[in-house]
Protein backbone atom coordinates (compact mmCIF):
# COMPACT_ATOMS: atom_id res chain seq x y z
CA UNK A 1 0.00 0.00 0.00
CA UNK A 2 1.44 3.33 -1.00
CA UNK A 3 1.07 6.45 1.04
CA UNK A 4 -0.21 9.50 -0.87
CA UNK A 5 0.95 12.51 1.15
CA UNK A 6 -0.01 15.20 -1.38
CA UNK A 7 -1.99 18.08 0.02
CA UNK A 8 0.00 17.89 3.24
CA UNK A 9 -0.12 21.62 3.90
CA UNK A 10 -3.88 21.74 3.37
CA UNK A 11 -4.42 18.75 5.63
CA UNK A 12 -2.17 20.18 8.32
CA UNK A 13 -4.13 23.41 8.29
CA UNK A 14 -7.38 21.49 8.71
CA UNK A 15 -5.95 19.49 11.59
CA UNK A 16 -4.62 22.51 13.42
CA UNK A 17 -8.15 23.82 13.33
CA UNK A 18 -9.34 20.59 14.93
CA UNK A 19 -7.13 20.82 17.99
CA UNK A 20 -9.71 22.82 19.89
CA UNK A 21 -11.95 19.76 19.64
CA UNK A 22 -9.74 17.73 21.98
CA UNK A 23 -12.71 16.31 23.80
CA UNK A 24 -13.57 15.33 27.29
CA UNK A 25 -15.04 12.21 25.63
CA UNK A 26 -11.49 11.15 24.71
CA UNK A 27 -10.80 10.60 28.41
CA UNK A 28 -13.80 8.25 28.52
CA UNK A 29 -12.30 6.06 25.80
CA UNK A 30 -8.95 6.10 27.58
CA UNK A 31 -10.62 5.32 30.89
CA UNK A 32 -12.20 2.22 29.38
CA UNK A 33 -8.81 1.00 28.18
CA UNK A 34 -7.24 1.89 31.54
CA UNK A 35 -9.88 -0.04 33.46
CA UNK A 36 -9.51 -3.03 31.17
CA UNK A 37 -5.76 -3.06 31.78
CA UNK A 38 -6.36 -3.74 35.49
CA UNK A 39 -8.48 -6.84 34.90
CA UNK A 40 -7.31 -10.46 34.70
CA UNK A 41 -7.47 -11.84 31.11
CA UNK A 42 -10.79 -13.69 31.55
CA UNK A 43 -12.52 -10.73 33.18
CA UNK A 44 -11.05 -8.36 30.62
CA UNK A 45 -12.36 -10.48 27.75
CA UNK A 46 -15.83 -10.66 29.31
CA UNK A 47 -15.94 -6.90 29.94
CA UNK A 48 -14.99 -6.13 26.33
CA UNK A 49 -17.49 -8.59 24.88
CA UNK A 50 -20.30 -7.45 27.17
CA UNK A 51 -19.68 -3.83 26.21
CA UNK A 52 -19.41 -4.68 22.51
CA UNK A 53 -22.64 -6.68 22.69
CA UNK A 54 -24.45 -3.64 24.08
CA UNK A 55 -22.96 -1.38 21.40
CA UNK A 56 -23.82 -3.88 18.68
CA UNK A 57 -21.59 -2.45 15.96
CA UNK A 58 -18.50 -0.46 15.05
CA UNK A 59 -17.49 1.76 12.13
CA UNK A 60 -14.20 1.34 10.26
CA UNK A 61 -12.63 3.64 7.67
CA UNK A 62 -9.99 1.71 5.75
CA UNK A 63 -7.76 1.76 2.69
CA UNK A 64 -7.58 -2.05 2.46
CA UNK A 65 -8.55 -3.41 -0.96
CA UNK A 66 -12.19 -3.93 -1.86
CA UNK A 67 -11.35 -7.59 -2.56
CA UNK A 68 -9.82 -8.36 0.83
CA UNK A 69 -11.54 -6.13 3.36
CA UNK A 70 -14.92 -7.94 3.15
CA UNK A 71 -13.11 -11.19 3.99
CA UNK A 72 -11.65 -9.63 7.13
CA UNK A 73 -15.02 -8.26 8.21
CA UNK A 74 -16.76 -11.58 7.54
CA UNK A 75 -14.21 -13.44 9.65
CA UNK A 76 -14.67 -11.00 12.53
CA UNK A 77 -18.48 -11.18 12.38
CA UNK A 78 -18.28 -14.97 12.34
CA UNK A 79 -16.16 -14.88 15.51
CA UNK A 80 -18.37 -12.22 17.14
CA UNK A 81 -21.86 -12.40 15.55
CA UNK A 82 -23.25 -9.91 18.07
CA UNK A 83 -21.19 -7.08 16.49
CA UNK A 84 -22.04 -5.77 13.04
CA UNK A 85 -19.49 -3.89 10.98
CA UNK A 86 -19.96 -0.73 8.93
CA UNK A 87 -17.07 0.00 6.57
CA UNK A 88 -16.06 2.96 4.44
CA UNK A 89 -13.28 2.11 2.01
CA UNK A 90 -11.16 4.75 0.30
CA UNK A 91 -7.60 5.89 -0.21
CA UNK A 92 -5.50 6.70 2.86
CA UNK A 93 -6.07 10.38 2.20
CA UNK A 94 -9.83 10.13 1.63
CA UNK A 95 -10.35 8.09 4.80
CA UNK A 96 -8.47 10.74 6.75
CA UNK A 97 -10.32 13.63 5.14
CA UNK A 98 -13.69 12.00 5.80
CA UNK A 99 -12.93 11.65 9.50
CA UNK A 100 -11.55 15.18 9.83
CA UNK A 101 -14.43 16.76 7.91
CA UNK A 102 -16.97 14.95 10.08
CA UNK A 103 -15.14 16.06 13.24
CA UNK A 104 -15.23 19.69 12.14
CA UNK A 105 -18.99 19.33 11.71
CA UNK A 106 -19.28 17.85 15.21
CA UNK A 107 -20.10 14.37 13.92
CA UNK A 108 -18.10 11.49 15.35
CA UNK A 109 -19.14 8.37 13.46
CA UNK A 110 -15.91 6.42 13.05
CA UNK A 111 -14.42 4.10 15.67
CA UNK A 112 -11.25 2.90 13.93
CA UNK A 113 -9.18 4.05 10.97
CA UNK A 114 -6.93 1.52 9.28
CA UNK A 115 -4.44 3.08 6.89
CA UNK A 116 -0.90 4.28 6.11
CA UNK A 117 1.91 5.86 8.21
CA UNK A 118 1.48 9.56 7.35
CA UNK A 119 -2.22 9.40 8.10
CA UNK A 120 -1.53 7.72 11.45
CA UNK A 121 0.70 10.63 12.42
CA UNK A 122 -1.78 13.25 11.25
CA UNK A 123 -4.61 11.63 13.21
CA UNK A 124 -2.51 11.83 16.36
CA UNK A 125 -1.48 15.44 15.74
CA UNK A 126 -5.11 16.43 15.19
CA UNK A 127 -6.10 14.70 18.45
CA UNK A 128 -8.59 12.61 16.51
CA UNK A 129 -7.03 9.32 17.63
CA UNK A 130 -6.19 8.05 21.09
CA UNK A 131 -3.64 5.69 22.56
CA UNK A 132 -4.52 2.03 23.03
CA UNK A 133 -1.91 -0.62 23.79
CA UNK A 134 -3.48 -4.00 23.07
CA UNK A 135 -2.08 -6.95 25.05
CA UNK A 136 -1.60 -8.62 21.65
CA UNK A 137 1.20 -6.16 20.85
CA UNK A 138 3.55 -8.27 22.96
CA UNK A 139 3.75 -10.66 20.00
CA UNK A 140 4.36 -7.94 17.42
CA UNK A 141 7.80 -6.98 16.05
CA UNK A 142 9.78 -4.00 17.21
CA UNK A 143 8.84 -0.74 15.52
CA UNK A 144 5.44 -1.93 14.34
CA UNK A 145 3.45 0.09 16.87
CA UNK A 146 3.55 3.42 18.66
CA UNK A 147 4.88 3.21 22.24
CA UNK A 148 1.84 5.23 23.35
CA UNK A 149 -0.56 3.12 21.28
CA UNK A 150 -1.63 5.72 18.72
CA UNK A 151 -1.10 3.20 15.92
CA UNK A 152 -0.64 -0.56 15.73
CA UNK A 153 0.45 -2.24 12.50
CA UNK A 154 -1.35 -5.45 11.57
CA UNK A 155 0.22 -6.10 8.16
CA UNK A 156 3.15 -4.98 6.04
CA UNK A 157 4.17 -4.31 2.46
CA UNK A 158 7.82 -5.42 2.12
CA UNK A 159 10.10 -3.31 -0.08
CA UNK A 160 12.72 -5.34 -1.96
CA UNK A 161 15.22 -5.00 -4.79
CA UNK A 162 13.90 -6.99 -7.76
CA UNK A 163 15.90 -8.07 -10.80
CA UNK A 164 15.32 -9.64 -14.20
CA UNK A 165 17.02 -13.05 -14.19
CA UNK A 166 17.60 -13.08 -17.96
CA UNK A 167 19.45 -9.78 -17.80
CA UNK A 168 21.28 -10.26 -14.51
CA UNK A 169 23.16 -13.48 -13.79
CA UNK A 170 24.46 -14.72 -10.44
CA UNK A 171 27.93 -13.07 -10.46
CA UNK A 172 26.40 -9.65 -11.14
CA UNK A 173 23.52 -9.71 -8.65
CA UNK A 174 24.02 -6.93 -6.05
CA UNK A 175 24.24 -7.95 -2.40
CA UNK A 176 23.61 -4.64 -0.65
CA UNK A 177 22.69 -1.02 -1.29
CA UNK A 178 26.32 0.01 -1.61
CA UNK A 179 26.76 -2.41 -4.51
CA UNK A 180 24.15 -0.45 -6.48
CA UNK A 181 26.66 2.40 -6.85
CA UNK A 182 28.91 0.19 -8.98
CA UNK A 183 29.26 1.71 -12.49
CA UNK A 184 28.17 -1.59 -14.08
CA UNK A 185 24.59 -0.87 -12.96
CA UNK A 186 24.48 2.61 -14.46
CA UNK A 187 21.40 3.05 -16.65
CA UNK A 188 20.09 -0.40 -15.68
CA UNK A 189 17.87 0.44 -12.70
CA UNK A 190 14.43 1.97 -12.28
CA UNK A 191 12.85 3.75 -9.31
CA UNK A 192 9.34 5.00 -8.65
CA UNK A 193 8.62 8.71 -8.59
CA UNK A 194 6.87 8.57 -5.18
CA UNK A 195 9.05 6.23 -3.12
CA UNK A 196 8.90 8.45 -0.05
CA UNK A 197 8.34 5.59 2.42
CA UNK A 198 11.49 3.81 1.27
CA UNK A 199 13.38 7.12 1.20
CA UNK A 200 12.33 7.86 4.79
CA UNK A 201 13.49 4.46 6.07
CA UNK A 202 16.83 4.80 4.29
CA UNK A 203 17.51 8.23 5.79
CA UNK A 204 16.46 7.11 9.27
CA UNK A 205 18.74 4.07 9.09
CA UNK A 206 21.76 5.76 7.52
CA UNK A 207 21.40 9.12 9.23
CA UNK A 208 20.48 12.29 7.37
CA UNK A 209 23.92 13.28 6.09
CA UNK A 210 25.07 9.82 5.00
CA UNK A 211 21.63 8.95 3.70
CA UNK A 212 21.35 12.04 1.51
CA UNK A 213 24.92 11.54 0.25
CA UNK A 214 24.03 7.97 -0.71
CA UNK A 215 20.87 9.07 -2.51
CA UNK A 216 22.78 11.68 -4.50
CA UNK A 217 25.31 9.03 -5.53
CA UNK A 218 22.48 6.67 -6.50
CA UNK A 219 20.83 9.38 -8.59
CA UNK A 220 24.03 9.64 -10.65
CA UNK A 221 23.42 6.05 -11.82
CA UNK A 222 21.02 7.33 -14.50
CA UNK A 223 17.94 5.75 -12.98
CA UNK A 224 14.83 5.24 -15.07
CA UNK A 225 11.84 6.96 -13.42
CA UNK A 226 8.78 5.70 -15.32
CA UNK A 227 6.13 6.67 -12.75
CA UNK A 228 4.74 5.90 -9.28
CA UNK A 229 3.43 2.36 -9.84
CA UNK A 230 5.65 -0.42 -8.50
CA UNK A 231 3.73 -3.02 -10.48
CA UNK A 232 4.22 -1.11 -13.72
CA UNK A 233 7.94 -0.72 -13.03
CA UNK A 234 8.31 -4.45 -12.46
CA UNK A 235 6.43 -5.17 -15.68
CA UNK A 236 8.71 -2.77 -17.56
CA UNK A 237 11.72 -4.51 -16.06
CA UNK A 238 10.40 -7.87 -17.21
CA UNK A 239 10.00 -6.39 -20.70
CA UNK A 240 13.69 -5.42 -20.70
CA UNK A 241 13.42 -1.71 -19.83
CA UNK A 242 15.86 -2.24 -16.96
CA UNK A 243 17.59 -5.05 -15.12
CA UNK A 244 16.79 -3.92 -11.58
CA UNK A 245 13.68 -2.43 -9.96
CA UNK A 246 14.51 -0.54 -6.78
CA UNK A 247 11.94 -0.31 -3.97
CA UNK A 248 9.73 -2.96 -5.55
CA UNK A 249 6.76 -4.29 -3.59
CA UNK A 250 7.72 -7.77 -2.47
CA UNK A 251 4.30 -9.37 -2.68
CA UNK A 252 3.90 -8.47 -6.36
CA UNK A 253 7.41 -9.69 -7.12
CA UNK A 254 6.65 -13.05 -5.50
CA UNK A 255 3.40 -13.30 -7.46
CA UNK A 256 5.25 -12.75 -10.75
CA UNK A 257 7.87 -15.30 -9.70
CA UNK A 258 5.22 -17.90 -8.87
CA UNK A 259 3.71 -17.34 -12.32
CA UNK A 260 7.05 -18.30 -13.89
CA UNK A 261 8.28 -14.82 -14.83
CA UNK A 262 12.09 -14.32 -15.06
CA UNK A 263 12.28 -12.41 -11.79
CA UNK A 264 13.84 -12.72 -8.36
CA UNK A 265 14.62 -10.39 -5.49
CA UNK A 266 17.09 -9.58 -2.76
CA UNK A 267 16.48 -8.17 0.71
CA UNK A 268 18.93 -5.46 1.72
CA UNK A 269 19.50 -3.72 5.05
CA UNK A 270 17.64 -1.64 5.99
CA UNK A 271 14.70 -3.82 4.99
CA UNK A 272 11.91 -1.28 4.61
CA UNK A 273 8.36 -2.30 5.44
CA UNK A 274 5.28 -0.15 4.83
CA UNK A 275 2.86 -0.86 7.68
CA UNK A 276 -0.91 -0.82 7.45
CA UNK A 277 -2.02 0.21 10.93
CA UNK A 278 -5.08 0.68 13.12
CA UNK A 279 -5.86 3.79 15.15
CA UNK A 280 -8.63 3.95 17.75
CA UNK A 281 -10.55 7.21 17.54
CA UNK A 282 -10.66 9.46 20.60
CA UNK A 283 -14.42 9.89 20.28
CA UNK A 284 -15.21 6.37 19.14
CA UNK A 285 -18.97 5.89 19.61
CA UNK A 286 -18.50 2.13 20.05
CA UNK A 287 -15.27 1.87 22.06
CA UNK A 288 -15.70 -1.69 23.35
CA UNK A 289 -16.44 -3.03 19.86
CA UNK A 290 -13.48 -1.06 18.49
CA UNK A 291 -11.18 -2.56 21.12
CA UNK A 292 -12.59 -6.02 20.42
CA UNK A 293 -11.84 -5.68 16.70
CA UNK A 294 -8.35 -4.30 17.32
CA UNK A 295 -7.47 -7.15 19.68
CA UNK A 296 -8.91 -9.68 17.22
CA UNK A 297 -6.96 -8.41 14.22
CA UNK A 298 -3.70 -8.43 16.20
CA UNK A 299 -4.35 -11.84 17.77
CA UNK A 300 -3.00 -15.20 16.63
CA UNK A 301 -6.41 -16.00 15.15
CA UNK A 302 -6.77 -12.69 13.32
CA UNK A 303 -3.22 -12.70 11.99
CA UNK A 304 -3.54 -16.29 10.75
CA UNK A 305 -6.78 -15.28 9.02
CA UNK A 306 -4.98 -12.42 7.25
CA UNK A 307 -2.19 -14.73 6.09
CA UNK A 308 -4.76 -17.14 4.67
CA UNK A 309 -6.38 -14.45 2.45
CA UNK A 310 -3.38 -13.92 1.76
CA UNK A 311 -2.28 -10.67 3.39
CA UNK A 312 1.17 -10.19 4.91
CA UNK A 313 0.45 -10.30 8.63
CA UNK A 314 3.33 -9.48 10.97
CA UNK A 315 2.70 -11.31 14.23
CA UNK A 316 5.66 -13.45 15.24
CA UNK A 317 5.26 -17.11 14.36
CA UNK A 318 2.60 -16.69 11.67
CA UNK A 319 3.25 -18.82 8.59
CA UNK A 320 2.72 -17.01 5.30
CA UNK A 321 1.33 -18.70 2.19
CA UNK A 322 3.76 -20.30 -0.24
CA UNK A 323 6.75 -18.23 -1.29
CA UNK A 324 5.41 -15.19 0.53
CA UNK A 325 7.23 -16.64 3.53
CA UNK A 326 10.50 -15.78 1.74
CA UNK A 327 9.70 -12.10 2.34
CA UNK A 328 10.13 -12.66 6.08
CA UNK A 329 13.76 -13.81 5.91
CA UNK A 330 14.91 -10.64 7.71
CA UNK A 331 13.43 -8.25 10.24
CA UNK A 332 11.69 -5.19 8.87
CA UNK A 333 12.59 -1.60 9.51
CA UNK A 334 9.07 -0.23 9.54
CA UNK A 335 8.25 3.18 8.14
CA UNK A 336 8.00 5.33 11.26
CA UNK A 337 4.88 7.53 11.22
CA UNK A 338 6.46 9.92 13.73
CA UNK A 339 9.57 10.43 11.60
CA UNK A 340 7.89 10.40 8.19
CA UNK A 341 4.73 12.22 9.22
CA UNK A 342 6.55 15.05 10.98
CA UNK A 343 8.85 15.63 8.00
CA UNK A 344 6.65 14.77 5.03
CA UNK A 345 7.10 17.96 3.03
CA UNK A 346 10.85 18.03 3.60
CA UNK A 347 11.23 14.38 2.59
CA UNK A 348 9.19 14.86 -0.58
CA UNK A 349 11.16 17.98 -1.52
CA UNK A 350 14.48 16.20 -0.92
CA UNK A 351 13.41 13.16 -2.93
CA UNK A 352 12.18 15.25 -5.85
CA UNK A 353 15.28 17.44 -5.89
CA UNK A 354 17.74 14.55 -5.73
CA UNK A 355 16.05 12.37 -8.34
CA UNK A 356 14.84 15.18 -10.59
CA UNK A 357 11.13 14.52 -10.12
CA UNK A 358 8.75 17.32 -10.99
CA UNK A 359 5.96 17.67 -8.39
Amino acid sequence: MKTRPYGFIVLLSIFLGLNFLAPCFAATVQEIAKKLSTLPPDQRKKAIEDGARQEGQFVLYTSMSVQDNPKVMAAFEKAYPFVKTDVYRGTPRSALLKASTEARAGRYAVDIIGTAPVEMWQLKQAKLSTGYLSPELQAMPKGSYDPEGYWSAFEVTPIVVAFQTKLLKAPDIPNNYQDLLNPKYKGKMNLGTEEYDWFSVMLDAMGQDKGLAYMRALAKQDLHLPGPSSRMRVQLMLAGESAIALAARGRRVVEFKEQGAPIDFRIFDPYAGEPNSLALMARAPHPHAAILFTDYLLSQTGQAMLAEIPRLSIRKGIKQKGRLQDLFAKDFTFVNPASYGANTKQLIDQFNQIFGVRP
